[in-house]
């Protein structure tokens, strides 16, 4: 089996050495491998004939790709000054270079052939004439000459319609257009429907604690007429204690002794006296206690708790005693003054 990957050795200008020419295609080397044996081959070359063989096509010795190394550096050296005719030289080009330059003047050759850059245009072309062919290329491109804005082919000018292709275009943004009207009315009603929920629900919290605060202020309100009623009660006690006091005092100076009264009459006098002056500091003591308990009252008042009910019905049985204490002390007070 023959293959051709190698430089064509007809391209090649003087004497070649024999040792460049490739073992399985005899073209002058391209990208070269050693074997082990000396022998060197194409890369391509050698890699296909592995595919088919395992030993090496010069001596046939036994051969594997991972045993393939680079070409010494001496014969890379003369294989890269080799002067070569460039590839166009058939289509005129006269050039003439190393080896290790060709790659660079071909891809700038003039004479070279390059595909229209025009799209869908077939048509290849020297690279020299590229600009010629260009102003002339059925498949050149330019705007319309009526002001649609459209970018025409020259085969396609005479087909052209500015108010179709207006219309087309019109169409299609029209339809863009209502896919994104959509889309954001589809967003919009998830975003209300979102709002909606949180709004029930803040809704829902917000009557829980107005009926709580409801609840609240109607128990404030009992409270309030509760320690209203002590307040009363206890107001009223005071105003009783105030006259009781009055009339012990009213006592008191009737009692009082004068020169013209009998010695007989001073024990009793004496200890109705005694009697009354205890009777007067229970009293005071009383009246500090019902303002004690008064100003204990206006501070429960702020902090709405109940009011104190079993002082109040001690308050009552207190005043009823003093009440009798006080018509006994009046009735001894009538005996000695009777005496």
């Amino acid at each position: 089996m023959l293959f051709r990957m190698g430089y064509d050795l007809e391209r090649f200008v003087g004497y070649v050495n024999e040792g460049l020419l490739c073992c399985v295609c005899r073209d002058v080397l391209e990208r070269p491998l050693q074997a082990p044996c000396e022998h060197a081959y194409c890369s391509s070359c050698i890699s296909s004939w592995l595919l088919h063989h395992h030993s090496c096509p010069e001596d046939r010795l036994p051969l594997d790709v991972s045993a393939l190394k680079p070409l010494y550096r001496y014969m890379r050296n003369d294989l890269s000054r080799l002067q070569i005719r460039c590839v166009n030289a058939g289509q005129g080009c006269e050039v003439v270079c190393s080896l290790e330059s060709m790659h660079t003047h071909e891809d700038e050759c003039d004479f070279a052939f390059i595909s229209c850059s025009n799209t869908g245009c077939p048509v290849q072309v020297e690279r020299r004439g590229l600009e010629a062919h260009l102003s002339e290329c059925s498949f050149r491109s330019r705007e319309c000459p009526n002001g649609c804005g459209h970018t025409l082919h020259s085969i396609d000018q005479s087909q052209h319609n500015c108010v179709a292709e207006l219309r087309t275009e019109v169409e299609m943004l029209r339809a863009e257009m209502l896919c994104k009207v959509e889309e954001v009315r589809r967003e919009m009603e998830s975003r209300l429907d979102s709002q909606r929920r949180h709004m029930v629900q803040k809704e829902s919290q917000l009557k829980n604690e107005v009926e709580e605060l409801k609840g609240q202020l109607s128990r404030v309100m009992c409270d309030m007429r509760a320690l209203l009623g002590a307040e009363r009660l206890r107001r009223q006690e005071l105003t009783e204690a105030e006259l009781e006091k009055r009339e012990l005092l009213e006592l008191l100076r009737n009692l009082q002794p004068t020169r013209s009264q009998r010695p007989a009459e001073q024990p009793a006098r004496d200890q109705l006296q005694e009697d009354l002056h205890v009777e007067s500091t229970r009293y005071q003591q009383r009246e500090a206690s019902v303002h004690a308990s008064s100003l204990s009252l206006h501070s429960a008042s702020h902090a709405a708790g109940p009011p104190p009910s079993p002082q109040l019905g001690e308050g009552v049985r207190k005043g009823s005693t003093r009440s009798l204490t006080l018509d006994c002390i009046k009735r001894k007070s009538r005996e000695v003054t009777v005496i």
